[in-house]
């Protein structure tokens, strides 16, 4: 239950934060710019994909296996 709660927060945090750059009303680049920026080297790549897949494994084992 607070782990669903805790996505969600993160969830909204994060969308608010991108709303807000968007709208101009903060000095962050937005989630596109980000990760353009991220991408645009290998070692940027890389921890992408490999934080990609830890956040996928950890929400499909926690929310389609059974007794997790």
């Amino acid at each position: 239950m607070y782990g669903t709660v805790g996505w969600i927060v993160i969830l909204v945090a994060g969308l608010a934060m991108e709303l807000a750059s968007r709208l101009g009303a903060v000095r962050t680049p937005n989630l596109t710019r980000t990760g353009a920026l991220v991408a645009t080297r290998i070692v940027g790549r890389i921890v992408l994909l490999l934080f990609w897949l830890f956040v996928g494994l950890h929400l499909f084992t926690r929310y389609t296996l059974p007794g997790h």
